[in-house]
């Protein structure tokens, strides 16, 4: 019998299974009893009691069980299209009585259809938050998923999307115009791939919203564990804050986009 692939890692929002070799989620769970913590904060602050919130590309759960307890009564959609990883999702929205998620083991996309998720050993090292989806084609490797829009739940209130999903945000974005022009939620969506950055900056800037940078370090000083040493070496995410313009929110202290004249804060992935 083979050891099993995950175990359960004590956190700051309750107990947390995860894959042992995964090298940025669980290993930061493992050390530092939390994931990102100073993201959280900041979705701490944009969820609210009774809020509608849909996290597209969940992983394991991180960040979905505190988000769920915090915009509770409201409901939470979440995706997460890889399979096993998705069963952990689920077994950690259990483990912490959850209640308030609905979760689909689908992605998000511009339109219905099937996509790959690739090989994987998720017993052996892999950063698991990083997986791309791929197309799918005959002979092509990897276990097929669904892809759907999210405007085929026809949501009629949403007020936070926060995007994850590995270099498919702009195809999230189209699948999603509906649910934003409706209702106006903030936009929290990752940015980082060179190649997509000012499609995905000038996508919401067409959907009418104002965009900041944030870029949370994986690393927080303040973190659960209390560990001063940062093992990660300062990585941050690269991040979009959205707001609607209706709205006429400034963000203190953050750096406001210009669509048409822009420059990343740090420096991308080749």
């Amino acid at each position: 019998m083979s050891e099993p692939a995950a175990r359960t890692y004590p956190t700051r929002h309750g107990p947390m299974l995860a894959f042992k070799g995964d090298i940025y989620i669980t290993r930061s769970l493992e050390v530092y009893g939390e994931f990102s913590g100073s993201e959280w904060r900041l979705l701490e602050q944009l969820a609210k009691p009774g809020m509608p919130v849909v996290e597209i590309g969940a992983n394991i759960g991180a960040h979905t069980v505190a988000l769920a307890r915090r915009c509770a009564p409201g409901p939470l959609y979440a995706f997460e299209p890889q399979p096993r990883v998705f069963q952990l999702l689920c077994a950690n929205l259990a483990n912490n009585g959850i209640e308030n998620v609905i979760a689909w083991p689908e992605a998000c996309g511009e339109s219905e259809g099937v996509a790959l998720i690739p090989p994987l050993d998720y017993a052996g090292p892999q950063n698991f938050g990083g997986v791309s989806l791929q197309q799918a084609a005959p002979g092509r490797p990897g276990t097929p998923v669904r892809v759907r829009p999210l405007d085929d739940l026809n949501l009629q209130q949403c007020g936070l999307i926060k995007i994850d999903v590995e270099g498919f945000e702009p195809q999230v974005l189209r699948g999603s115009r509906q649910t934003i022009a409706r209702c106006r939620p903030v936009l929290y969506v990752e940015n980082d791939r060179p190649d997509q950055q000012q499609e995905v900056i000038s996508l919401i800037a067409e959907m009418g919203y104002r965009q900041y940078w944030h870029t949370p370090s994986l690393f927080d000083p303040g973190n659960f564990n209390g560990v001063a040493e940062d093992i990660f070496g300062r990585i941050v995410s690269l991040n979009l804050l959205c707001v609607p313009n209706e709205q006429g929110t400034t963000v203190e202290g953050a750096h406001e986009i210009d669509p048409t004249n822009w420059t990343s804060p740090v420096k991308t992935r080749p």
